[in-house]
């Protein structure tokens, strides 16, 4: 146990779901009155396990990070090892003490100072006063919040608050330090700074819990990592494998579907994209591309209507919506043939990954060029996401993505 800074075995959660609190109210009386005349005790409400049988160990001086989609167990379970809830089975032990940053003010007295926090937060933590107040000023200058550290918590934006619970967070000496996806209501700057700290913290020998959605930081910071999914463990192992099975699966469960937020379109459209996907150097659909590898944007579209001149459009933006890039088979001098009423084709667009790490976002069109400009019949605002992670450190920074499209005929109604 020496060398362990968390151990977790056959960990779960499990919640009551009422239906109605009249099934509420029946539950707290009805079992102990069929006890009481001798029946099968019924039960008023359903069961969900939030986190069932999950084990695993973190070393001291490890970093581990966790990956899953929103449901999938993430904050459930650190919300267990911190002792913030508690275990339906299953025990989560702790050696050493536990600094958190969970949801966004956890731990804050809303009506208390920030001075007035930082110190009942640390000294729930078991630091002394005397401790508190010579980390003080390192705690406040970190925050970089001014004055406002001698105002109540109430009054403080989202991103305010997140520095001041990171600060404490780091200057507790804490040997086990977790954060559940907190820093991304900071701004940039700010979490540039805390990255850094966590870089620092590492150095130092403290084992750190890290629950993101970003694959890069994962591969960048953790040392390995584990991805839940709907409460249960699917891996622990290797970042690069990890986050490979986390996005092997995402394609599995969304197969065959296009789900735009957004679809733009005319009434009647002339055209319809029914299916998106990403195929990587390897042609295996996945949302996970290598840096620098050519990789295909493939897209399914039905033709409601006959169409001459058919084009396509591509847009690749970041996750705060900027445009990146965009182009269109005209401005690129890419021809597509004829297509009759009812046909449908698949499309591919082949573009170079020859971008920074990171999750990059794909708008998609599909129109015709008949007037001589590209008219637009159907846009996914949102078509998919994928990310692209570096094989080796040093990025390579936003390039031409060379782009070059294929069409292939699924069906054509007029040879039926």
């Amino acid at each position: 146990m020496a060398d362990l800074a968390l151990s977790v075995a056959n960990l779960g959660k499990c919640y009551q779901i009422y239906e109605s609190p009249g099934h509420r109210l029946r539950q707290f009386f009805m079992p102990q009155l069929d006890r009481w005349l001798g029946r099968n005790e019924r039960a008023y409400f359903k069961e969900f396990w939030a986190l069932k049988d999950v084990s695993f160990q973190v070393g001291k001086g490890e970093t581990v990070g966790i990956i899953g989609r929103n449901g999938s167990g993430k904050s459930t379970l650190l919300q267990m090892l911190c002792g913030i809830l508690t275990p339906t089975t299953g025990t989560a032990e702790v050696y050493g003490r536990v600094s958190a940053l969970l949801e966004l003010g956890a731990g804050f007295n809303p009506d208390f100072t920030g001075r007035e926090n930082v110190f009942l937060k640390a000294a729930i933590l078991g630091l002394t006063r005397q401790q508190i107040a010579g980390r003080f000023n390192e705690i406040a200058a970190f925050a970089d919040i001014g004055e406002f550290i001698d105002q109540p918590i109430k009054t403080y934006s989202s991103g305010m608050t997140v520095r001041l619970a990171f600060a404490t967070a780091i200057h507790v000496s804490p040997d086990i330090l977790v954060v559940d996806e907190a820093l991304a209501v900071g701004d940039t700057a700010f979490q540039s700074k805390c990255l850094a700290r966590i870089r620092r913290m590492q150095e130092e020998g403290v084992s750190i819990l890290l629950v993101t959605h970003s694959t890069n930081t994962i591969i960048e910071y953790c040392d390995r990592a584990i991805y839940l999914k709907r409460g249960q463990m699917m891996a622990d192992g290797l970042c690069k494998t990890v986050v490979e099975a986390y996005a092997a699966d995402l394609v599995r469960e969304e197969r065959g579907t296009a789900a735009p937020l957004v679809a733009e379109a005319q009434p009647e459209p002339e055209s319809k994209i029914l299916r998106v996907w990403v195929e990587d150097a390897r042609r295996n659909e996945s949302t996970l591309i290598h840096q620098g590898e050519r990789f295909q944007v493939k897209l399914r579209v039905r033709y409601l209507q006959n169409v001459l001149k058919p084009a396509l459009g591509i847009q690749i933006k970041s996750v705060t919506d900027i445009e990146l890039w965009t182009g269109t088979t005209l401005n690129l001098g890419i021809s597509l043939g004829q297509v009759g009423a009812g046909d449908e084709r698949e499309y591919s667009w082949s573009l170079d990954a020859a971008m920074g790490a990171g999750r990059y976002v794909v708008a998609l069109g599909v129109g015709d060029t008949e007037s001589g400009i590209y008219r637009r019949h159907f846009r996914l605002h949102y078509a998919l996401h994928f990310d692209v992670i570096e094989d080796r450190p040093g990025g390579r920074g936003w390039l031409s993505p060379n782009p070059a499209v294929t069409e292939s005929p699924l069906l054509d109604r007029r040879d039926a």
